[in-house]
């Protein structure tokens, strides 16, 4: 009896873990060039037609909030997350258990000037990432490198590396994406269109501008591109 009633107790724990985990909702961001998914040492072509090869792709999303269709926000708290191409597992946020329904989500592309000048951090913000340039400069938010024919650097590289939060070269950006029917789904799969750092709200030619390792003018042109390339695929 006694041994009966113990396997009793973990099956029941098992299950409610089980129910747990099956309620738990998430957020995945997959990578594309345009209709194309994104493949890192692909030989691929941009809306440009610039022929280019993607080695590194990642970009830090921050400050989350879930919003119903009142308005009303909920704000996960210390939601800072590095998407990495490299890192599958990355690209996944898993979300606080919730039974309301969401009519769209929320998220800051960079990190906030806060934790900007907060000085040495761990996990994601680690400087150890290599998402950061110096202390007084702050954090990359956003990193973009491969080769490409059209490129006139040694090894015919591009990397772009966009930061900055003071006024005059901000790049942080806001994102606000609208729920497909005001219901948040189990997994929301949110499409990343690199195209857009090339052919958003001015054109990137990798033959003219094919590095951007600091703050100012071309930065903010580049953020204003990529603020663009992101969608919710519909189920």
């Amino acid at each position: 009896m006694k041994h009966l009633l113990q396997y009793l107790i973990l099956l029941l724990l098992g299950f409610s873990a089980f129910s747990e985990t099956q309620a738990q909702q998430s957020i995945s961001f997959q990578h594309f060039v345009g209709s194309q998914p994104l493949v890192l040492e692909d030989s691929i072509k941009n809306s440009n037609a610039e022929i280019l090869v993607v080695r590194r792709f990642k970009y830090y999303v921050s400050n989350l909030v879930l919003i119903d269709a009142q308005g009303n926000r909920q704000i996960i708290p210390d939601s800072y997350y590095l998407i990495n191409e490299a890192e599958p597992n990355s690209k996944k946020i898993i979300l606080p258990n919730s039974n309301k329904n969401y009519s769209a989500i929320e998220f800051l592309l960079g990190v906030d000037s806060a934790r900007n000048c907060s000085g040495i951090q761990t996990g994601v913000l680690d400087p150890m990432q290599g998402m950061f340039w110096t202390w007084n400069t702050g954090y990359v938010f956003a990193k973009l490198e491969g080769s490409s024919p059209s490129s006139s650097l040694p090894a015919h590289a591009f990397t772009y590396h966009i930061g900055g939060f003071r006024t005059g070269e901000n790049v942080l950006k806001t994102i606000r994406l609208a729920i497909p029917g005001s219901s948040l789904p189990k997994d929301l799969q949110v499409k990343v269109d690199l195209n857009a750092w090339f052919s958003g709200n001015s054109s990137l030619l990798i033959a003219e501008r094919p590095v951007c390792h600091s703050p100012g003018n071309l930065a903010m042109k580049i953020a204003a591109n990529y603020a663009q390339m992101f969608s919710i695929i519909q189920p």
